[in-house]
C-alpha cells in the first residue's frame, strides 16, 4: 500500500476517532459533575478507546511513509510498547484501552444500560437511549454504506482497511463531482502540503454528522414520546 493510498484508507477513521473522543470526553466530564461516576468511567474509557484508533490510523499511515517523521513515530511507538511490557500499570492500561478499541460500539451500548440502570427515572432514560442510540448506529450504518466507508480490520497482526463501494456511485453527478474532487486535491497542494489527505478527512466529518444526527433525531423523537405520555 503507498502512502497516498493509506492517507485515502485511514484518514476517515482518524479523523472521526478524533472527533468522536472529544465528545465522549465532555460526557464522561459530564457524567462526574452529575455524581455518576460508573458512566463517567466508561466514557472516558471509549474516549480514550477512541484516541487509540486514531493513533493507530496515524501509525498505519507512517509506517507507509519512507520518511523522519514516519521513522520517529515507528520508533516513538515501539519505545512505548517496550515501557508498557516493562510497567504493570502501563500494561494493564494498553490492555483495557485495546480491547476497549476493538469494541467500541459495544461498549457504548452498555454505557447507556448502565445510565439507565442508574437514573432517578429509569423508564423515561430507557426510552432516551434506546431511541437515541438506535437512531445513531442507523445512522452511521446507512453513512457507511453511502459515502464508502473503510472497512478497518486486523489481518495477520496488522491494521488493514479495506475499500468498500459507495452508494453514491450510482448517481452519476455525485459520482463525478466525488471523483472531480480526488482528482484535484491529488494534484493540488495548500501551503506546499498536499491535499491527498481533504476527500478521506471530509468523508471522516461526513460520518460524524451522521452520527451525531441520528442521535438528536432518536433524543427528539424520545422526548416527543415522553411529553405524549405526560
Amino acid at each position: 500500500m503507498s502512502s497516498g493510498l493509506a492517507i485515502t484508507s485511514f484518514m476517515p477513521s482518524i479523523v472521526s476517532s478524533s472527533i468522536f473522543s472529544s465528545r465522549r470526553a465532555n460526557s464522561g466530564a459530564d457524567a462526574l459533575s452529575q455524581s455518576n461516576p460508573f458512566v463517567a468511567a466508561m466514557n472516558m474509557d471509549i474516549a480514550g478507546g477512541q484516541v487509540l484508533n486514531a493513533v493507530k490510523g496515524v501509525s498505519a499511515i507512517a509506517k507507509e511513509s519512507n520518511n523522519a517523521l514516519a521513522n520517529g513515530f515507528t520508533s516513538a511507538e515501539e519505545s512505548i510498547k517496550a515501557l508498557s511490557k516493562s510497567d504493570k500499570v502501563l500494561n494493564g492500561i494498553g490492555k483495557v484501552l485495546n480491547f476497549t478499541s476493538n469494541y467500541i460500539n459495544h461498549l457504548i451500548t452498555l454505557t447507556g444500560a448502565v445510565k439507565v440502570l442508574t437514573a432517578d427515572d429509569k423508564k423515561e432514560a430507557a426510552i432516551r437511549e434506546s431511541l437515541g442510540l438506535g437512531a445513531m448506529f442507523t445512522a452511521e450504518a446507512a453513512a457507511k454504506r453511502i459515502i464508502g466507508m473503510p472497512v478497518i480490520k486486523k489481518i495477520d497482526g496488522k491494521r488493514v482497511a479495506v475499500a468498500r463501494e459507495g452508494l453514491y456511485k450510482k448517481n452519476p453527478f455525485a459520482a463525478k463531482q466525488v471523483a472531480a474532487l480526488k482528482d484535484y486535491c491529488n494534484t493540488k497542494t495548500f501551503f506546499n502540503k498536499s491535499l491527498k489527505f481533504l476527500p478521506g478527512m471530509l468523508k471522516g466529518i461526513g460520518f460524524v454528522c451522521a452520527s451525531i444526527g441520528g442521535y438528536q433525531l432518536g433524543t427528539a423523537l424520545a422526548n416527543a414520546i415522553i411529553n405524549d405520555n405526560d
